[in-house]
């Protein structure tokens, strides 16, 4: 009743109170964010394409994390032709893919030997295979769980140590009110598993997206004791937007969000200082610009350790000795 609840909330009155959002105060205030360094996931189209912007127009320095490099770099060049002849946009391309786990480990490795902080982590790149059958990775993952959850997750941790050496920094993990339909199987994540149900894409993007805000939770928490306070943790959801994801129309509504507006939700839980004080130990969940709803098992600290043992295990590490060992190994520039 909660997810229905919520979803029916969502499709009546987000176009209303994002109205009213979007006639508020600018949010950016150009150059504010100099001197900050951003990765945004997926930024070449939709709700990544609008946050790097808006990002790279207030002065940090963006990096597009993104399968389409020559896309993104053309993207890059027009914004920076855009730009006030007086300022100077610091944005670059680096090759990431998510459906690759190898992939992560590469462009993780590549911005480790940089040596610098990295202020914000906007995990926003996901899929959605609406009404198509069950599909694998090269990793052997079910697509959904890898690419929205696995290896995000993935890259969250490899790009820990850099968030580290940072005074304070943010994750901010695109999420969805669809994790209220979903459901965290970890037996069904892998090929050759048996489904316990018909398998559904929309349950599955769903369970992707739960089992996502699941491990940042565990992530915050875990952080906090071992006295690691720098880092915020904080999954939104941007709205019902009219979806790039798919190209037959399927994904339109008028009562859906432009990406632009979809991506006001983002850039609201990156940037904004009163984000901070509206969380739980380092951790919120917001929808519309606010603090929302997340499913009960999200509350449920068991199993959100649940969520996070089973991820640390596929990607082979040691569920309770990989934080304190960055933690222990890392040091300060």
């Amino acid at each position: 009743m909660k997810a229905i609840w919520e979803t029916a909330k969502e499709i009546t009155l987000q176009r209303i109170i994002m109205s009213y959002q979007l006639r508020s105060a600018a949010l950016l205030i150009p150059n504010q964010l100099d001197g900050l360094c951003v990765i945004v996931t997926g930024s070449t189209s939709g709700i990544g394409y609008h946050t790097a912007r808006e990002l790279a127009f207030a002065g940090a320095h963006v990096i597009m994390a993104c399968r389409r490099v020559d896309a993104a770099k053309g993207i890059a060049e027009r914004w920076k032709e855009d730009a006030d002849d007086r300022k100077t946009l610091h944005v670059e391309v680096m090759e990431l893919d998510l459906l690759s786990l190898s992939s992560v480990k590469q462009f993780a490795a590549k911005w480790d030997q940089r040596g610098k902080p990295l202020h914000i982590l906007i995990n926003n790149a996901g899929i959605l295979l609406l009404g198509e059958p069950r599909q694998f990775s090269e990793d052997g993952l079910e697509k959904h769980i890898q690419v929205n959850h696995i290896a995000t997750s993935l890259l969250t941790l490899l790009l820990l140590p850099s968030m580290l050496r940072a005074n304070s920094a943010r994750i901010v993990n695109v999420n969805s009110v669809g994790h209220l339909w979903g459901a965290v199987e970890p037996k069904s994540w892998k090929i050759g598993a048996e489904e316990e149900r018909k398998f559904s894409s929309m349950t599955s993007y769903g369970s992707s997206k739960l089992a996502q805000l699941m491990f940042l939770k565990a992530l915050c928490t875990k952080l906090i004791s071992m006295a690691e306070t720098s880092v915020l943790c904080v999954a939104v959801h941007p709205g019902i937007v009219k979806s790039n994801l798919l190209s037959d129309g399927r994904m339109r509504g008028f009562w859906m969000l432009d990406p632009s507006e979809g991506a006001r939700n983002v850039l609201f839980c990156s940037v904004r200082a009163d984000v901070q004080h509206n969380t739980t130990e380092n951790f919120a969940y917001y929808s519309q610009c606010k603090p929302g709803r997340m499913s009960s098992l999200a509350e449920d600290p068991k199993e959100c350790l649940r969520a996070w043992d089973e991820t640390l295990c596929i990607l082979g590490f040691s569920p309770n000795g990989y934080l304190s060992e960055i933690i222990a190994s890392r040091s300060f520039s």
